[in-house]
């Protein structure tokens, strides 16, 4: 099958623009850049928190981006000994905290690094924790052959 578009898709963030899409009446309001769903996730939502670990932080970053939000703040060192520790540079008390961690190499460590910040959430007393995990290294390790 064929596209018969008369102009290429135009992409913005490497996301496909539709500019004249949202000004079409037929086209539905809540699909539409000014919608009741982009006024209620902004900037100054204070329930939605995101946090990246070390891993890959590019692909935080251009999370939130797209959802309109800032980064979270996060401190992350490793002690001599190996040990991580992590501390949340603000408050998320109440809020849904999503935090983004891929288990690429080294998987052991990334992997302890999102378990350590989970824990640092839930002392925090975050309402809601989802770790976002765009690579998981041990998905497959119980398979059969």
């Amino acid at each position: 099958m064929r596209c018969s578009l008369v102009e290429p898709l135009k992409f913005k963030n490497g996301k496909p623009h539709f500019p004249l899409l949202a000004s079409d009446p037929a086209f539905p309001t809540f699909f539409s850049p000014n919608s009741h769903f982009q006024n209620d996730i902004n900037k100054h939502d204070t329930r939605l928190r995101i946090f990246s670990g070390t891993a890959n932080p590019a692909l935080g970053q251009e999370i939130a981006c797209y959802m309109g939000l800032e980064l979270g703040k996060i401190k992350i060192k490793r002690f001599a000994d190996g040990e991580i520790y992590v501390q949340l540079q603000e408050s998320v008390r109440g809020c849904n905290v999503f935090l983004v961690q891929p288990t690429c190499p080294p998987a052991n460590e990334n992997l302890m690094e999102l378990l350590i910040m989970i824990d640092a959430c839930r002392r925090a007393s975050a309402k809601n924790i989802t770790a976002v995990i765009p690579y998981f290294g041990y998905a497959r390790a119980n398979r059969k052959d």
